[in-house]
């Protein structure tokens, strides 16, 4: 490799000498180096009287940049793959999906790639967004978002909706519901900039319901604890229920609520993903079932 380093020095300063002294060389080395890549190749590559390429010197430049140029994308790599092991990467994840997500995704980390850290704020679809454009997310974990102009989406595995309620609330006695029965039912649910609650309202629009909505909250967590709080029944992400936290609700399945909502993992397109970072989300994405999106 120091060979066609010193190759392509002489061929930029067309001097031995020059090329010595950006390299801080003495010239009988580069001398040396050239002859002896010379002697490999079986060709004079440089004319000595006034210094400049042969024709086989110039035939030879273009191969000598590229394999200089993969010999740093070599290097970079390896440099990479080294960070990666003790990297830190920071994940915004959705309320809804977090309970799932988080545990099997520290426990993997933990346990395989022991030196990266791991750092997960539950926030908005917004915010998260933001932060992964902004550089301060390395990757976002959320409900059915679709990639963006700086963004590329993955799914991990799918969800569905499923009624719970208040145990002393009457519609507990039921075991299922219709669809068609949720249309005089009042109910807490999440706002309407949620991908949850967008989800849920195209469904409902699709079937022609539209049920009156008591109260909204930003959080599938809190719209869970006002269902604990015996405030009214709630469609929630079936994967957000804690069987240590909300044993006290009654599940109901409303059996025409058969689409899935996707849980995506949402990061930066091309260029502004290193290869470290992408190393570690192709890790995340092996944990689970992955589909493309």
């Amino acid at each position: 490799m120091d060979q066609l380093i010193t190759f392509l020095e002489i061929a930029k300063q067309n001097s031995f000498r020059q090329a010595a002294l950006r390299l801080n060389l003495t010239q009988p080395a580069v001398s040396a180096q050239i002859r002896n890549l010379e002697a490999e190749l079986e060709c004079l590559l440089f004319h000595r009287h006034r210094v400049s390429l042969t024709p086989a010197g110039k035939e030879f430049l273009p191969f000598a940049r590229q394999m200089i140029a993969l010999w740093e994308e070599g290097k970079k790599t390896v440099l990479e793959t080294q960070d990666l092991l003790q990297g830190n990467v920071t994940i915004g994840i959705s309320s809804g999906v977090a309970l799932t997500v988080l545990p099997r995704l520290l426990r993997y980390f933990r346990d395989t790639r022991p030196k990266v850290k791991i750092t997960a704020h539950t926030l908005p679809v917004e915010e998260t967004i933001q932060g992964i454009e902004e550089g301060q997310l390395d990757a976002g974990i959320l409900y059915g978002q679709k990639a963006g102009p700086t963004l590329q989406s993955q799914t991990l595995f799918y969800d569905n909706l499923i009624l719970i309620s208040p145990v002393d609330h009457p519609v507990s006695a039921h075991s299922f519901l219709s669809l068609n029965q949720l249309r005089q039912l009042p109910l807490i649910s999440l706002t309407p900039n949620t991908p949850e609650r967008q989800w849920l309202d195209q469904l409902f629009h699709k079937a022609g319901i539209y049920p009156e909505i008591i109260i909204e909250l930003s959080s599938v967590e809190e719209v869970k604890r006002m269902v604990r709080e015996g405030l009214g029944p709630a469609l929630v992400p079936l994967l957000s229920l804690d069987p240590s936290t909300d044993e006290n609700v009654r599940r109901i399945r409303v059996p025409e609520l058969t689409t899935q909502l996707p849980v995506t993992l949402l990061y930066p397109q091309g260029p502004y993903l290193s290869l470290s970072l992408q190393r570690i989300l192709d890790d995340i994405q092996g944990i689970y079932p992955t589909t493309d999106s």
